[in-house]
């Protein structure tokens, strides 16, 4: 796995002050995640989810600390989002429909990781038992997915074309 655009990684003070913030002391994987990377995009990106009626998710993006754009900020989210996924749940990424993936950090289910669907009313769908267990699910599209989203493309340029047929098809 590789991840692009990551942050600066955290030194051991940085983080102990981002858990001082956050009041919540992170699982040991996600730690060391952050010590390394501190946010950023994964290759391979999707992800399968048992249960959900959709199948799966990509991962868009990992959130770090610090970041350029505040959506991709930990703490941020973590105050915009608690409401939506729980006190004891830290958003740690998205996928490119805006739901998130969400790691607890309290209680029985600590170190869990679990999908919110936004369409959904935020329902949460577990994925992993922990951080490590999470990427290790990480993969490629298949071919066979891959030649569906292009059938899928291709459909909607010619409904787009149909449409209005003075707009350059893509």
């Amino acid at each position: 796995m590789q991840i692009h655009d990551r942050g600066e990684p955290l030194s051991e003070q940085a983080l102990q002050e981002l858990e001082e913030k956050l009041g919540v002391r992170l699982p040991e994987p996600y730690r060391r995640f952050l010590q390394e990377y501190n946010g950023g995009r994964p290759e391979p990106d999707i992800l399968d989810i048992p249960g959900a009626p959709f199948g799966g998710a990509d991962v868009k993006g990992f959130f770090g600390v610090g970041r350029d754009d505040e959506v991709e900020e930990l703490l941020w989210l973590k105050e915009e989002r608690a409401a939506s996924i729980g006190d004891d749940v830290l958003a740690i990424a998205r996928d490119s429909g805006g739901s998130l993936f969400g790691i607890v950090t309290e209680g029985e289910q600590r170190g869990r990781v679990y999908f919110f669907d936004y369409y959904a009313e935020w329902e949460p769908y577990f994925v992993a038992s922990d951080f490590d267990a999470f990427l290790q699910k990480l993969r490629s599209l298949s071919p066979e997915e891959l030649a569906e989203i292009k059938q899928l493309a291709a459909a909607n340029a010619a409904t787009n074309a149909e449409l209005d047929p003075d707009k350059p098809v893509e």
